[in-house]
């Protein structure tokens, strides 16, 4: 007798399905040999996915089950609002997700030993991260205490981000800006958590905004704990007003240092010239107080400086949705004028400051993503001549982004007047077919002739400039633009 069976298809329709011929369907068909990876190709993907997909993920075969225990896959841990959380009922706010101790305790001893990075995304639930940070505390010390693997969580960590949600206004409004800092609990929990990481390499603490008096201990224990071991700390808007961070120049071998104009002074300048340090970023975000407010390190600081650290390169980055203006170290040894707001003007006076101050020292100039402001067609109203300006008195540029209207013309002689300018990133929809530069005196009758001829055509125009730099290149697409990455520490 042969088998069979009845489903339900589509249709609601039933019908009859021979399961000796789904057998043969079953021995002839090919399966993929995904199952079949090689470990190094597993922990790659799964170091991509969430906590919830690689467990899904782990379900899928035998093969994959082993992968989702692999050191690497566990590198890097995510902390956010519905991480390690179950759902339960409250009278007063309905359904909401708490951490789910003891899911959280088994992951920490499953595969806390391979936590290399810790990142605390920017969460509403403090209860939820106070007590996280807790848990990895207490089980960092039970782990040096009683040196039990069971607890080697965090003790392999050499970075951690913390991101504090300092703006508490609805997420709609874009508009208002409502600033609160932490403290209390929630910051002697991030302290206490900081002092048990003895391996710290990165250390990044960003929109903390707190009170002078508390920002005064905040490194305390990072200072006695990761003296000689951190390269790189980020402490941006560690403050609201105006304060001196001392702990930054404490540490011995830091390279990199990512600090807000508010929490930088004389004194610290002075303390981090006598240490190896190599690129200081001096970085502005829409949560920075205005300039006004702010003082910038004098020129004889930075004169001292740069002789006690020959090697010294300061970088000045604004980041922010609404206008504002990048607050100029006079004296600075300064590589890098990179603003990345889609509201911000490239202005006529900002480039002569940039010019008089830095002409010497700058290797970077640009301005990235995609402007939202009216862009005047009008020669007379650009910014054509002021970009020239640039490439002609910095000698040293060598990348150079354009982000608002220019013509062809413009983009030859650009890539033409600045010999040294290596990457040059022009967005092609700003880019108008045009030569409207009058003839200047120091251009011969053929040298005009040839503007004039290769700004009719885009494709002219990237053939030429591709010759002039000596490899392929072209106008960016919108995309290509908005995912524009610099590496400010190569040159």
């Amino acid at each position: 007798m042969r088998r069979g069976c009845w489903k339900v298809d589509d249709n609601d329709e039933a019908i009859y399905i021979d399961l000796e011929e789904e057998d043969q369907r079953e021995e002839n068909r090919q399966y993929s040999q995904w199952s079949n990876l090689p470990d190094l190709l597993l922990e790659e993907i799964f170091s991509y996915l969430s906590i919830r997909e690689k467990y899904y993920a782990s379900l899928v075969c035998k093969s994959w089950y082993r992968a989702f225990y692999l050191p690497y896959v566990w590198s890097r841990f995510v902390l956010e609002d519905n991480t390690l959380t179950r759902g339960r009922f409250n009278y007063y706010s309905g359904w909401q997700y708490v951490l789910d101790h003891l899911r959280t305790q088994t992951c920490l001893s499953q595969v806390g030993k391979n936590f290399r990075m810790l990142t605390f995304e920017p969460m509403l639930n403090f209860y939820n991260l106070y007590e996280f940070m807790n848990m990895i505390s207490w089980c960092s010390e039970q782990s040096q205490n009683n040196d039990n693997p069971e607890f080697a969580a965090g003790r392999n960590i050499h970075t951690l981000k913390f991101t504090f949600p300092c703006n508490m206004t609805n997420r709609d409004d874009i508009e208002r800006i409502r600033l609160f800092g932490t403290g209390g609990k929630l910051l002697a929990a991030l302290k206490r958590l900081m002092s048990n990481l003895k391996k710290l390499k990165r250390l990044e603490l960003i929109d903390l905004m707190l009170d002078p008096k508390e920002a005064q201990f905040l490194l305390d224990e990072v200072c006695e704990g990761c003296c000689l071991t951190l390269q790189t700390l980020s402490v941006i808007n560690t403050t609201r007003v105006q304060y001196e961070l001392f702990h930054v120049g404490v540490f011995l071998n830091l390279k990199v240092l990512y600090i807000s104009p508010q929490n930088l002074g004389d004194d610290v300048i002075e303390l981090l010239s006598h240490t190896n340090i190599e690129h200081i970023h001096i970085l502005q975000n829409r949560y920075t107080p205005n300039d006004i407010n702010i003082k910038p390190v004098s020129y004889k600081t930075w004169k001292t400086a740069r002789k006690n650290n020959p090697n010294l390169k300061v970088h000045l980055q604004l980041e922010s949705v609404k206008e504002k203006a990048i607050i100029w170290q006079q004296g600075a040894p300064v590589s890098t004028v990179l603003y990345d707001s889609p509201h911000i003007k490239l202005r006529t006076d900002h480039l002569m400051t940039v010019i008089e101050f830095y002409k010497s020292t700058l290797r970077i100039f640009g301005h990235k993503n995609i402007p939202r402001f009216y862009r005047s067609k009008s020669f007379h109203e650009r910014v054509d001549g002021s970009l020239m300006l640039l490439t002609r008195q910095c000698f040293y540029l060598t990348t150079l982004i354009v982000t608002e209207r220019i013509s062809t013309a413009t983009a030859l002689l650009l890539a033409y007047t600045g010999r040294n300018i290596k990457y040059l990133f022009i967005r092609g929809n700003a880019v108008i077919l045009r030569c409207d530069w009058p003839q200047s005196p120091e251009w011969s009758d053929e040298f005009y002739a040839w503007l004039k001829v290769s700004s009719r055509s885009y494709e002219l125009v990237e053939k030429e400039i591709s010759q002039i730099m000596g490899h392929k290149w072209q106008f960016l697409t919108d995309k290509q633009f908005k995912f524009l990455q610099c590496n400010l520490h190569e040159f």
